[in-house]
């Protein structure tokens, strides 16, 4: 397994699978292992990691492979397969991400059980300034929508405000879905992407200096 993979952006989506290196198992206690060590790549690169479970307990007190948390830091989780029992206590997940924020981030797994307690692993992730003209970032930026959509997408330029869950960039306002983490802080200027139908106004995307905040997974 190489020290640092290096995600390569696509115009539209890029999609990277590694590989798993053999777990070396604990004595008493859950082995985690990712497919990369650390990550390193653009903003608004998309890939996908794995993650790997070793039980080594024989009568484990987790009865859910949902007790087994994934958190993001500086990045969107997109999707995600079911757990795959691989068979002998070896259990496989795969998560789509988005680099959201410049600078560092991870994705983290851990779980709390009554043998071992609190136990986790985090894979490192920097996430790099848009780095080309033709980059997602930058297309985005400049006010082309860099996903596929069939609807009417509108855009606008402007100072956000977000009071009560609804976002304002100029002359759009939209619904930010509940279960979506906004950044703590955004940037001064950011441009709004939306989907226009019948009923309303759908976000898609939030793009601004050192943030790529994607909404069309949820949609």
């Amino acid at each position: 397994m190489e020290e640092v993979i290096s995600l390569k952006a696509r115009l539209i989506i890029g999609i990277v699978i590694g590989t798993f290196g053999v777990l070396s198992l604990a004595a008493s206690a859950c082995t985690f292992e990712f497919n990369y060590a650390a990550i390193e790549a653009p903003i608004g690169t998309v890939g996908e990691v794995g993650v790997r479970v070793q039980k080594t307990h024989n009568n484990c007190t987790l009865s859910s492979m949902d007790d087994y948390l994934l958190e993001g830091s500086g990045i969107q989780i997109l999707g995600a397969t079911a757990w795959e029992d691989l068979g002998g206590g070896l259990y496989e997940k795969w998560l789509q991400i988005s680099l959201s924020e410049v600078g560092d981030g991870s994705l983290k797994i851990s779980k709390t059980c009554t043998k071992e307690g609190y136990e986790e692993k985090i894979l490192p992730i920097v996430t790099l300034a848009s780095d080309s003209s033709d980059a997602i970032w930058t297309l985005a930026w400049n006010g082309t929508y860099p996903f596929e959509e069939s609807g009417a997408v509108l855009n606008d330029v402007g100072t956000p405000a977000l009071h009560d869950g609804v976002l304002t960039v100029g002359a759009l306002s939209v619904t930010v879905p509940t279960n979506l983490q906004m950044p703590d802080i955004l940037p001064n200027s950011v441009r709004l992407y939306a989907l226009d139908s019948a009923e309303d106004l759908t976000p898609l995307l939030l793009v601004g200096e050192d943030v790529f905040i994607r909404f069309d997974h949820l949609l």
